[in-house]
């Protein structure tokens, strides 16, 4: 019987009692057919539900007895009842439903017994590190060293408040380090919150920062980082061993993630309100003690509004709240808005770059090194992706240039804006600077 709880024989006198009930039924009818095959060998039961064991005679048989009571009959064949018949199968019905009754409370016996014994339940649930998860993700580690995480309590600042950190050295995703190709991945640091942390390795991201800027090309493994981070701590949190050289950090009260993409067509919610309420959520019951992982907000609007609620966002995060955050983006202003910002950090997926053409950012041959380390990357390669999809040579041509053009435009607007705030600006270097930018201007256009 599939989705129900069956009780072993002892858990539930009544369901047992039924059980044993039916079966003796059960074998009475076997006996009484037996008794029955004197009058002929072929004999046997016909019937279902409450019209169950007609006895089916042929109709060659002539000495049928005077208490067999004809029921049905078809061709060459004649289906009878007795009175022992009738009594016994009304105690096989009994029994039956008396079986269904108990089955039916087997579920209000269970919470029953599991309320008498709660405190016992309750004494080996709260120690599930010490029971079963270590034990379990030790045999479970995959390819690399497992560790054993230190959760500490936060230490104290100057200012008598409490500096959360996290740090994991040489951590590897726990999903797909199980995979087949796990011998082939990557491990990286995350240190974030850390306090006199004079490691000057280039693989490790160290600074008391509590939020870190994520940047590096596309599909160069920033949302990897991010989930791998997001499951250590919960894994360490649940008493496991994590997949990591070593795991330190203070408690963490909650993990909010904004990762992914999708909408809610159902509710009238496109893609980028999906991820604005993501974000609030964030932004309104995050504490200094919570993990926060987003990725990539600002997607799904203008590149100006887009940009502009990042930054808000990493703002808010960084200096208000300071909560240990991982903040990847595609967004390069808002690297330079925070690049000297002492409660952001910069970080980045490496990569290795070849081009045989430099006047052709379509023909770039981009080597991810899924290694995560200090300082912004200094573009997203866009291009490659595009090759790697599939465009069409053409597109990518047209949009290179595209490309350069805005390129430009932007460095003439930072030039100009640089020359404004110049205190010996001169009014001649101004419309030198607005000659050059009209020139370049249509030169661009023409071609």
């Amino acid at each position: 019987m599939k989705g129900v709880i069956l009780p072993k024989p002892g858990v539930d006198p009544d369901y047992d009692r039924a059980l044993a009930d039916i079966q003796a039924t059960r074998i009475w009818f076997y006996k009484y057919m037996k008794k029955t095959e004197c009058l002929c060998w072929d004999v046997s039961y016909w019937g279902t539900a409450k019209n169950r064991y007609q006895l089916e005679i042929p109709d060659s048989v002539r000495n049928i007895p005077d208490e067999y009571t004809l029921q049905s009959q078809k061709k060459g064949f004649k289906r009878y009842w007795t009175s022992d018949i009738q009594e016994k199968l009304a105690e096989i019905v009994d029994a039956e439903e008396r079986r269904e009754e108990a089955l039916k409370d087997t579920m209000r016996y269970v919470f029953h017994k599991f309320d008498q014994e709660y405190k016992t339940w309750d004494k080996n649930s709260s120690m599930p590190g010490c029971v079963g998860f270590t034990d379990q993700s030790r045999v479970l580690q995959g390819d690399g060293p497992m560790c054993r995480p230190e959760i500490v309590l936060p230490d104290k600042t100057s200012d008598g408040d409490f500096q959360p950190f996290l740090e994991i050295r040489d951590g590897r995703h726990p999903c797909i380090s199980r995979t087949f190709s796990g011998g082939d991945f990557i491990p990286n640091d995350t240190v974030v919150g850390m306090r006199d942390d004079n490691d000057c390795e280039e693989t490790a991201v160290n600074s008391q920062s509590t939020c870190v800027l994520v940047t590096g090309p596309n599909m160069g493994g920033k949302s990897t980082l991010m989930r791998q981070a997001g499951l250590i701590v919960i894994m360490a949190q649940m008493g496991c061993y994590v997949p990591a050289d070593k795991c330190r950090l203070t408690p963490v009260d909650r993990v909010f993630t904004r990762l992914g993409a999708h909408d809610r067509i159902l509710s009238g919610e496109s893609t980028f309100f999906v991820e604005l309420s993501e974000t609030s959520t964030i932004l309104r019951h995050a504490s200094r003690h919570s993990l926060v992982l987003v990725d990539e907000l600002g997607r799904g609007t203008a590149t100006y509004d887009g940009t502009a609620i990042a930054c808000a966002v990493v703002g808010q995060l960084s200096k208000h709240i300071q909560c240990r955050t991982l903040f990847s983006t595609h967004y390069h202003s808002l690297v330079e808005e925070f690049s000297a910002d002492p409660n952001v950090r910069l970080g980045h997926m490496a990569c290795m770059v070849e081009n045989e053409d430099d006047t052709d950012p379509s023909k770039e041959t981009i080597t991810f090194l899924y290694k995560f380390v200090k300082g912004a990357c200094p573009k997203s390669y866009g291009f490659n992706a595009a090759r790697l999809a599939g465009i069409p040579d053409e597109v990518i041509s047209v949009a290179v240039k595209k490309a350069r053009q805005f390129e430009e435009s932007m460095d003439r607007m930072r030039c100009f804006r640089a020359l404004l705030t110049k205190s010996t600006c001169k009014t001649q270097d101004v419309l030198q600077a607005t000659a050059k930018s009209k020139m370049s201007l249509e030169q661009n256009t023409g071609e």
